[in-house]
């Protein structure tokens, strides 16, 4: 382990102020290699060639006297000396990063990009507060990304996104929240099923013995598995007979007539109630919360935190 760390620390100080830029940029080109795999793709994504890059790394391995990479088939894989390397550089450069931006911003003002993510099931919760926002800083550009809870909340851990607007479950370990509302869930089914017409109101028992569509994640905890929870709790088991990660894509399935979904009243901010029946549930107990996450005890950027006070009002 004293070879490990001596192996940091003969790297380090050799980041003399005069050479910073070069240092810094061989560092980002051994973690992004890391982060790829393969040396092909990581040059790819630096817009550089494969030779070039490959030069820098063993640079890099020279100047450190110590293998940082082996191969492992295609792949490329960290030695002891790499594993160190990688995490205590990923946090250097984002101090790095983040010190340039704080910089930047204190003498330049507020510009540059703001990177958010949304559930699309939240997407309701933007426009207006973009509108504003783009009115009061119109020299930041705004960008979206769409995805899951789960991905949204990773993209906010890898920084790839400053903050974001999710549902509930989450992990909210290393997040601030800024909770917006508390969701019940209803039933929406195809408006031609015509045992439904008069009704306004549905239990769990009877919507148990019809067809069901599930909104499932792709990867953690999520609808699905409190939805499903709320069956089991009731003593049943659902019918389901198609599921997807994408509420849009179920909304049309549900108007198709493939079957009924159960879902956060909210999303219908996004739909047109157009061949939907929207039902509420007598017996159900479950609910989400949508709130606003970003990470905990980091560098948040002046124009960030400015968004955020439009869900602060």
């Amino acid at each position: 382990m004293n070879n490990i760390k001596k192996v940091f620390l003969i790297y380090f100080k050799s980041m003399k102020v005069r050479s910073l830029g070069l240092d810094i940029r061989q560092l980002r080109y051994f973690i992004t290699v890391v982060q790829e795999g393969q040396i092909t793709i990581a040059a790819k994504k630096l817009n550089m060639a494969q030779p070039p890059l490959s030069q820098q790394l063993k640079n890099m391995e020279t100047e450190i006297g110590s293998k940082l990479l082996v191969r492992n088939g295609r792949k490329l894989e960290l030695t002891e000396a790499g594993e160190m390397l990688y995490q205590k550089g990923l946090t250097l450069l984002n101090d790095f990063d983040e010190t340039i931006s704080s910089v930047k911003e204190t003498g330049e003002g507020l510009s540059g990009t703001l990177s958010i993510g949304c559930v699309m099931s939240c997407i309701h919760y933007l426009p207006e507060r973009m509108n504003a926002f783009h009115k009061n800083y119109p020299n930041v550009r705004l960008k979206i990304l769409a995805g899951d809870p789960y991905r949204l909340t990773e993209h906010v851990d890898e920084r790839n996104i400053e903050l974001a607007i999710v549902r509930s479950p989450l992990n909210t370990k290393n997040l601030e929240v800024i909770e917006l509302d508390i969701d019940p869930f209803v039933f929406i089914a195809p408006a031609n099923w015509e045992h439904l017409t008069d009704l306004s109101s549905i239990t769990m028992n009877e919507i148990c013995n019809l067809p069901l569509i599930a909104l499932h994640r792709i990867n953690g905890i999520g609808v699905y598995e409190i939805v499903l929870d709320e069956f089991n709790k009731h003593g049943l088991e659902p019918n389901y007979v198609c599921e997807s990660p994408d509420a849009t894509i179920l909304l049309s399935l549900v108007k198709a007539g493939l079957g009924g979904v159960m879902l956060p009243k909210s999303v219908l901010f996004n739909f047109t109630h157009d061949h939907l029946k929207v039902l509420d549930i007598i017996d159900c107990t479950i609910k989400t919360t949508t709130a606003v996450i970003w990470q905990k005890d980091r560098y948040l950027s002046k124009a960030a935190r400015h968004f955020i006070e439009f869900f602060s009002d």
